[in-house]
């Protein structure tokens, strides 16, 4: 629901975005990030046609539960939690706002986060990538205004040109194997702007006590692991790929992380207990 002193911020973009979509975007961009995300959650709606026109579709709840465990409300909150830490993250480090600034969703899916960082730059800045062609299907039948390309699942470089001045990647090394990691943090750190900012998210070790279904003694094999080696990971049954199965669950240690990235330094660490699992690690160079 808009807020009645919201609806006039929301009735000149529905104007102005049958002739100039970029401008209705800018309009948008005046109300607060969490009305921004409820109004892109209702699309589209059949009292704003221009604007439904020109905004993506919100991703069906399936979808959405398919990829993330929950839909709705509740996961615009955990997703909106996410991108306040960034946003704050990024002007504290840099002294700038995301303004126009070049941003890549590494790990995109169905462009949850996308969506929100309209908030801040044009789509033309916007870049998702994600190795799984069907979440890439999705986005493009959804609308999904930003550059969308296909990565690998290990990664030598990134399917886009260029340095971005914001690079996240949510819930994607909390998955990956230890090759595939690896791999991917060296493309970002190359692929990461002079005065860039990396944003990650990381598995702790109490991660492994509540991830179901596991046996205790799988849970004990887990943790001893992640002290010993500082990362543990417990494939899934996929396709290996290169001989690698590049997909399953993973935790590690901050000091691990950093090992993986010389070029860069972890600046600061955050969590939100909308999604108290995922600890948001900030990196620049």
């Amino acid at each position: 629901m808009i807020l009645e002193c919201f609806q006039p911020t929301v009735a000149r973009a529905e104007q102005l975005a049958g002739q100039d979509p970029a401008s209705a975007l800018a309009a948008l961009r005046e109300l607060p990030l969490d009305d921004f995300g409820l109004l892109l959650l209702d699309m589209p709606r059949a009292d704003l046609p221009a604007l439904s026109a020109v905004l993506p579709r919100m991703a069906d709840p399936q979808v959405q539960r398919n990829w993330t465990g929950s839909d709705g409300i509740t996961l615009l909150g955990q997703s909106l939690s996410f991108v306040r830490i960034v946003s704050r993250a990024y002007t504290e480090l840099t002294g700038k706002t995301l303004h126009q600034k070049r941003i890549l969703d590494f790990g995109v899916g169905w462009g949850r986060l996308v969506r929100l960082m309209y908030h801040y730059s044009d789509p033309d800045l916007i870049h998702g990538c994600d190795p799984w062609d069907l979440s890439l299907d999705i986005c493009r039948k959804d609308g999904l205004l930003c550059h969308l390309a296909q990565s690998d699942y290990l990664p030598t470089s990134l399917p886009f040109e260029g340095r971005f001045d914001l690079i996240y990647a949510f819930s994607v090394f909390t998955h990956l194997s230890q090759r595939a990691t690896a791999s991917a943090l060296a493309v970002l750190e190359r692929h990461l702007a002079a005065e860039g900012v990396l944003v990650v998210t990381i598995r702790p070790l109490e991660y492994w006590n509540v991830h179901q279904p596991l046996e205790q003694a799988e849970r004990d094999r887990l943790m001893a692991l992640h002290r010993s080696a500082r990362f543990a990971y417990r494939p899934h049954n996929r396709d290996a790929v290169d001989g690698d199965v590049t997909y399953g669950d993973t935790s590690m240690a901050f000091d691990w992380l950093q090992e993986q990235v010389p070029g860069l330094r972890i600046r600061r660490f955050d969590r939100s207990l909308t999604d108290p699992f995922q600890l948001i690690v900030t990196l620049t160079r």
